[in-house]
């Protein structure tokens, strides 16, 4: 896949990514930028041009979040690099980003986000961002996204807050490791062993995805914020 400079779609939006950090912590060496979209944005031509085959006959906006995330993907890496850089999408559909560089994406609504770091620092980077869930909602995915023994652990009561964050928690996990292990793994891989009101929490593995990554493995998380929208993400250091 051709990673194409970010200039060629600066038409496509009207607004730049905006760099946030909802986050109690400190950034370190990392960007994060967000961009509001519709469905409509950018003209048909420049949009056919811009994707990637996989989206060539996908719905208006799921080419929009595609473009939209990548824009804020691609000010991240300038912010790092120096250089603007479009991010193609693989045929496994993750992100492929220039040497040098991890990151994420995600979308939620008409919010898209992308959080970037450098490769020597970072070995992977998950972010996810979640409109807050409804009771009704929360019933729907508890099922798949919490595991029985979560269930008892929050009391057997599914709280809206806490199943959302779970689930979001867990895609920020999947998009953190999967670089690494190449293999997919699904909710029940993974457990809720910490949890801090204040912005911090932990998923403790509860199967082997490779040799590194085993069963046992408390891996942090943080959560927060952003315009009424549930942002979590995982950074794993070398």
């Amino acid at each position: 896949m051709v990673i194409v400079p970010a200039s060629h779609h600066e038409t496509a939006f009207d607004d730049a990514p905006e760099a946030v950090w909802p986050w109690p912590d400190k950034s370190g060496e990392c960007h994060c930028l967000t961009l509001r979209y519709g469905p409509d944005s950018g003209a048909a031509a420049d949009m056919a041009a811009s994707l990637p085959p996989q989206l060539l006959r996908a719905v208006p906006k799921r080419k929009a979040e595609f473009l939209a995330g990548r824009r804020c993907a691609a000010e991240a890496i300038r912010r790092l690099t120096g250089q603007a850089i479009f991010p193609g999408m693989g045929e496994d559909r993750a992100p492929i980003w220039p040497e040098g560089v991890v990151g994420a994406i995600s979308h939620s609504g008409d919010r898209a986000i992308a959080l970037a770091g450098v490769g020597s620092r970072f070995l992977g980077i998950g972010i996810d961002i979640e409109k807050l869930l409804s009771e009704e909602e929360a019933d729907d995915i508890a099922t798949q996204a919490l595991t029985a023994h979560e269930l008892h652990s929050l009391g057997n009561v599914i709280d809206p807050f806490m199943t959302g964050l779970v689930f979001s928690a867990k895609e920020s996990l999947f998009k953190a490791l999967y670089p690494t292990v190449r293999r997919l793994f699904f909710f029940e891989a993974a457990e809720l062993s910490a949890y801090d009101e204040n912005g911090s929490g932990a998923l403790r593995l509860s199967a082997d995805l490779n040799g590194k990554w085993r069963k046992g493995t408390d891996i942090p998380f943080r959560f927060g914020h952003f315009e009424g929208l549930l942002l979590t993400r995982v950074l794993l250091t070398h």
